[in-house]
């Protein structure tokens, strides 16, 4: 099946009038079951913070959506721009469009909070979780709930698809480099991907069972990467499955710094450390001894000019890999110093 490119920011709006209602040749579960009633309510949640610029092209590619039964709900994290304004004045000609819309404020918690509050806040079994700088294409929830009842998979915690990167003005943005991508379809061992690999999992083209994600205690607000800490609980206890289409825009904003960099690597090894400690035995300890080392040499990389005079540490740590297998203790002592470094 061809796949429509994403919207940009220029005519994002231009996809609302294009929708089409839901392909009905493979029906979707409807709330009467056995094809009786109207289509389930599936949820659009949007934790916003400062991204004015953005949200417009954001809501379009909502409204754009050729799934009927949709509730919209918006979070604001106490922005200091205008976009909880220009979200509510955007959405005004457009709620029937909807089912419900909920537009919100908070005092700013930071994303991992909002994200638990916007989710919280929704009704549908199922929530498709947006970024309010990222937009999706047209069919990506109908697609995803389509692939959710053909799998017939009750357990099933969270979907994703496959997604295009655009930059701060909507321009596509070609990657270097494409990460390795799981088999489609349900998978319930995702979690060994996503601890010994790299995140797959795109953001915008994620759909997340509401229950499941309130069972495993939703996003950590201690974590920097409460994203992959999130997939990996999930993941360890539910299936998760990948749509093989590209079925959202992806926002990648200028700025990569070394001290970013170095935070983001500390995030892994916290990340990463929290995990161990929750699942003890899940992972091999081969595979943590391998995952271990190609860290270290990630943690070496990042420190080596800024802060030389720990290489006996670094080659101390290495050692002690190939004696015992490291604990999460290893990884939080080295995601310490990153945080020391990073300032």
């Amino acid at each position: 099946m061809s796949v429509p490119a994403g919207p940009s920011q220029g005519d994002a709006a231009n996809d609302m009038e294009r929708a089409q209602p839901a392909n009905d040749r493979h029906p979707l579960p409807r709330e009467g079951g056995r094809g009786e009633g109207r289509l389930s309510l599936v949820s659009v949640a949007i934790p916003a913070y400062n991204h004015a610029a953005y949200i417009e092209a954001c809501l379009a590619s909502v409204c754009a959506q050729t799934y009927p039964e949709l509730e919209l709900v918006l979070i604001d994290d106490g922005s200091r721009d205008d976009t909880l304004e220009i979200a509510r004045r955007f959405l005004e000609p457009h709620r029937e469009r909807f089912r419900r819309i909920v537009l919100e404020r908070q005092e700013n918690q930071g994303v991992s909070a909002a994200s638990n509050a916007v989710i919280q806040a929704c009704r549908g079994e199922w929530v498709h979780l947006l970024g309010s700088d990222d937009v999706l294409h047209p069919r990506k929830v109908e697609r995803i709930q389509q692939a959710i009842t053909d799998w017939a998979c009750p357990d099933l915690a969270l979907v994703h698809a496959d997604a295009d990167t655009i930059d701060e003005h909507g321009r596509p943005v070609v990657r270097r480099r494409q990460k390795p991508r799981p088999a489609p379809g349900p998978d319930r061992e995702a979690w060994r991907v996503l601890f010994l690999g790299d995140n797959f999992i795109v953001n915008p083209t994620v759909a997340l069972r509401r229950e499941a994600f309130l069972a495993v205690g939703g996003f950590d607000r201690n974590l920097a990467l409460e994203d992959i800490d999130c997939w990996l609980r999930l993941s360890a206890r539910y299936p998760v499955a990948r749509v093989p289409e590209v079925l959202a825009s992806y926002r990648k904003h200028p700025g990569n710094s070394l001290r970013r960099r170095v935070r983001m690597l500390a995030a892994q090894f916290h990340t990463f450390g929290k995990f161990l400690a929750e699942h003890p035995g899940l992972i091999a300890e081969d595979d943590v001894r391998r995952h271990f080392r190609r860290y270290l040499k990630r943690f070496w990389r990042r420190l080596r000019r800024q802060r030389p005079g720990l290489l006996p540490r670094v080659l101390a740590a290495q050692l002690k890999s190939r004696l015992r297998t490291p604990q999460a203790e290893d990884y939080h002592r080295l995601g310490r110093l990153l945080d020391q470094a990073a300032g």
